[in-house]
């Protein structure tokens, strides 16, 4: 692996004010693609760094308001996935599967000089999570999923299969009329129109920040279209429910009650296949948990994290 030097990201994706602000470094991998992290805090004695792997099209716009409370008390690294945020465009033939996703998470902890670190999957970044921890046990601690199943999570969307029917027309669509796409795509994401269909259905307006989800839209609209539904075909199509029941850390799951992405009984499922999961339900949350609940998530994960340290040690 080529590795680069550290880098503040000061241009192109990572212009917008409503960033997160951590030192950004970059990673030069062997099959041409480059990486993205940012790190927030500092190592302290006996408290483990969190490694936070993000959702489909994310790059940390929902957890604005955690990760700084969280980086008071322990190293905390956003990985942006090939394409996501500050991350550019990875080389064609796209390589955008779960386990390559995992891959790059080990990497880009290799160039932090991060031996081990509790996982936290949010949404699509649980699956990859689970594919860290198959392939690269020794770096996991512990795990959580925030809004996570074990994959094939347009199976669920809405309680209908419909979303997954669609990907192959969305992908045909997408290589066709490429330029036209991708100005429709990035005229329409952050519009109004897409900013009040957000708000007004998949979200919960009395907890969210009406600027933190416009944030994401607009973080959205700069990726690759085509590049977005790859990712979409790959997440409908990966599951790692396999390595479920045979986890043995730690492990939190974390699900709102009024998620119709990843509905509440998904997300059961998940829970108690793990072995001594630790189950939290918040009744009143949608898919968005870290910006709808920043609170009491910084609460839970730290007691987590606690406990995993006090376990370590």
């Amino acid at each position: 692996m080529d590795i680069g030097p550290v880098a503040h990201a000061t241009g192109g994706r990572a212009n917008d004010a409503r960033a997160l602000k951590g030192d950004a470094s970059f990673v030069y991998l062997r099959d041409g693609a480059t990486i993205a992290y940012q790190v927030f805090g500092e190592s302290q004695a006996g408290h483990t760094p969190l490694l936070i792997l993000d959702g489909i099209g994310c790059s940390g716009w929902a957890f604005r308001r955690v990760i700084p409370e969280l980086a008071r008390h322990r190293k905390i690294m956003l990985l942006h996935y090939r394409g996501h945020g500050i991350s550019p465009d990875p080389p064609r033939p796209w390589r955008l599967s779960m386990p390559t996703l995992a891959d790059d998470a080990a990497e880009a902890l290799d160039h932090a000089g991060i031996k081990k670190a509790i996982v936290i999957g949010f949404s699509m970044g649980f699956p990859v999570a689970l594919e860290l921890y198959r392939r690269h046990r020794h770096r996991v601690l512990a795990l959580v999923s925030l809004a996570g199943p074990s994959g094939r999570v347009l199976q669920t969307f809405q309680g209908t299969q419909a979303f997954g029917h669609a990907l192959p027309l969305l992908r045909a669509t997408t290589r066709i009329a490429r330029d036209f796409t991708l100005k429709v795509w990035r005229t329409l994401v952050p519009s109004n129109l897409t900013l009040g269909l957000g708000l007004n259905f998949q979200v919960n307006l009395d907890r969210i920040a009406v600027d933190d989800f416009e944030f994401y839209t607009r973080q959205l609209a700069k990726m690759n279209p085509e590049l977005f539904v790859a990712m979409l075909e790959e997440a409908d199509r990966h599951s790692a429910a396999d390595i479920v029941p045979k986890i043995d850390v730690p492990v939190m799951v974390i699900a709102g009650a009024k998620d119709t992405f990843v509905p509440l009984p998904t997300m059961r499922k998940l829970a108690f296949s793990i072995p001594g999961v630790q189950w939290k339900v918040l009744a009143q949350a949608t898919h968005a948990v870290p910006a709808e609940y920043p609170t009491e998530l910084i609460e839970s994960l730290c007691d987590f994290a606690q406990q995993v340290d006090a376990d370590v040690l």
